[in-house]
């Protein structure tokens, strides 16, 4: 039989609530000749709703074994326990039946109750506390385990979330720096235009000035004429 290490037991509420399971078989296993069948009966019923537990854990490790860390062994493991579980149960009801059903059996049980007379009451009565407190144990049991396994779920949760807004955050920051890079370009070409621009002005205006003067016309003239005899040259040239 697979045993788990400490540490795992400690992580996992299914090993306590199966450790538990396992001693109340136990004892009704040892004492089930000193119990009647109604007692008998009530810590069976008790160790069913254990089963639901665990089943309804099981269930819930099946659908996602990866997710909780348990291998496809263990969850076999568990199974296995739970049927083994169930079939002593089983076992323990029809042996119980047996008993009870036979005459002998029952005048002997009614004969020893006389006997021992307010001894079984006051060992009826601490069982009855026993079983109660045991009762207790196991609803918190159960609680622990179900809030384990929700508690396991939203931590999950919490670490998508964070991951996502990590991812957004990230993209955020990218598109702040294309957003500066692009802010820059543009200053340049702003300043790049001023430059032109204050240039043309320059040109403007010393054309205006030369247009105005007899010696700037003069000036224009003569560029004009050495323009249109470089055309004539270059013109000649290719065509010769």
């Amino acid at each position: 039989q697979h045993t788990p290490s400490r540490m795992a037991a400690t992580a996992d509420p299914f090993y306590s609530l199966r450790a538990e399971v396992e001693a109340n078989l136990k004892d009704i296993t040892s004492n089930s000749g000193g119990m009647s069948a109604r007692n008998v009966e009530d810590a069976l019923q008790r160790i069913h709703w254990d089963l639901e537990m665990l089943e309804e854990s099981i269930d819930r490790v099946t659908a996602n074994p990866a997710k909780f860390g348990i291998t496809t062994d263990e969850v076999d493991r568990r199974h296995q326990f739970v049927a083994s579980v169930k079939q002593q149960m089983s076992s323990i009801r029809s042996a119980t039946s047996s008993r009870g059903g036979g005459s002998g059996g029952g005048g002997h049980a009614a004969q020893r109750e006389s006997l021992l007379g307010g001894k079984n009451q006051s060992k009826a009565a601490k069982k009855a506390a026993a079983d109660l407190e045991s009762a207790n144990d196991s609803f918190m049991d159960q609680e622990n385990l179900r809030q384990s396994l929700l508690h396991r779920e939203q931590d999950e949760y919490l670490d998508d979330l964070g991951q996502s807004l990590t991812r957004l955050g990230g993209m955020g920051k990218s598109i702040s720096e294309e957003l500066m890079e692009q802010e820059k370009i543009i200053d340049d070409l702003q300043q790049a235009t001023d430059y032109t621009v204050h240039n043309m002005n320059d040109v403007n205006r010393l054309v205006s000035d030369m247009l105005k003067s007899k010696q700037g016309r003069s000036q224009l003239c003569l560029i004009l004429l050495l323009v249109v005899a470089i055309m004539v040259v270059i013109f000649l040239i290719f065509v010769l």
